[in-house]
């Protein structure tokens, strides 16, 4: 079985399907052979947008894993 090949668009690397990350938005795919190079990348991408939409989304991501730590957080305690 000969699984498609994609080239990393920040180091060009070329990595085979079921590694690396795959970022897909709308109809358009970013492969990135590492987590290294998808850092890169969105790290650019979030350095590029507007300063006031990114405070909005950072907040509400944020908020989102905060609550996702404080309830696994609570199953795992041990109840008395």
């Amino acid at each position: 079985m000969i699984k498609n090949k994609y080239q990393c668009i920040v180091c060009g690397r070329v990595f085979p399907e079921g590694q690396g990350v795959i970022l897909r938005v709308d109809d358009d795919i970013i492969p990135l052979h590492s987590s290294k190079c998808a850092m890169k990348f969105l790290r650019n991408v979030i350095e590029r947008l507007e300063p006031s939409i990114v405070r909005g989304v950072i907040k509400d991501v944020k908020r989102e894993f905060h609550e996702l730590l404080e309830k696994r957080l609570k199953e795992s305690s041990k109840k008395i």
